[in-house]
């Protein structure tokens, strides 16, 4: 993906809508990711985005739908540059309300940005269409000083300015799709209801994105010739392949149930 530009374009869109119908997937079966980045976002064989990595996750004991409003957890956990500032809190006030489902639906608006940063403004002058995992975009923050900065900036009312300096160059669409998911209050800030509705997802049919987008996405044809070469050109016998350690072997690193072995049997 990082050498493929117009494939990235032409997806972009739906991968977007997709990883918000999984997020809000997960809220409905009573799950909070809390570490929603661009790096968790898969592309599998049918070229439909998959949400990874539920290590950092809430899990709320009654498995059922999330409230919006509802407060769950207060733990800080997550990756800096996509910390939603309610989390952020626990860091220097451990008397802090906590935090729900909102955080990541802001975790989804710093990926949006990413896409449609001024690196690439070029392409995205008048379009909706990201660009998944590319080396060379712009974070919007990568410090907890600039999420402080920002929620100043966007909390100050004497600000000569509507719109936040790094959206200025944006298409107005796509400023306002970012101010809401990048709304500074929880409550407030969009969630799906506000997402399914909104014209960022429009299509020139009339209809939205996510409109069938489930149906349309197991519709899609497997393409076998997207998957990965394991091999790399190398001898099956040294090929880097990863497998699961058996549940009973202890791990070789602390923290880590993954191995990489050098040879492998073409058995497994």
């Amino acid at each position: 993906m990082r050498d493929r530009s117009s494939y990235c374009f032409q997806h972009g869109r739906r991968w977007t809508t997709q990883i918000a119908l999984g997020i809000n997937a997960l809220h409905k079966i009573g799950i909070i990711h809390r570490d929603i980045k661009a790096e968790n976002i898969l592309i599998d064989v049918r070229e439909n985005a998959r949400i990874t990595d539920f290590g950092l996750c809430y899990v709320h004991t009654d498995k059922g739908p999330l409230e919006r409003q509802w407060v769950y957890t207060r733990g800080t956990i997550g990756t800096t540059h996509c910390m939603a500032p309610e989390v952020l809190r626990n860091k220097t006030d451990p008397r802090s309300m906590g935090y729900g489902v909102p955080v990541d639906w802001w975790g989804l608006g710093c990926i949006i940005y990413e896409l449609v940063s001024k690196t690439h403004k070029a392409r995205f002058a008048s379009s909706f269409a990201p660009i998944l995992l590319i080396p060379s975009c712009q974070t919007l923050f990568s410090t907890q000083d600039d999420i402080s900065f920002y929620v100043s900036w966007v909390s100050n009312p004497d600000r000569t300015s509507k719109r936040f300096p790094a959206f200025e160059e944006l298409h107005e669409v796509i400023a306002d799709l970012l101010s809401g998911l990048l709304h500074c209050d929880p409550s407030s800030r969009y969630g799906f209801r506000e997402l399914i509705v909104h014209k960022a997802f429009l299509l020139r049919c009339g209809t939205s994105e996510f409109s069938g987008a489930f149906s349309r996405a197991l519709e899609r044809e497997e393409l076998p010739d997207s998957l990965p070469d394991l091999k790399r050109g190398l001898d099956i016998y040294t090929a880097p392949v990863w497998f699961r350690l058996p549940y009973c072997e202890k791990p070789r690193v602390s923290n880590v149930d993954w191995i990489k072995p050098a040879l492998f049997s073409t058995d497994l």
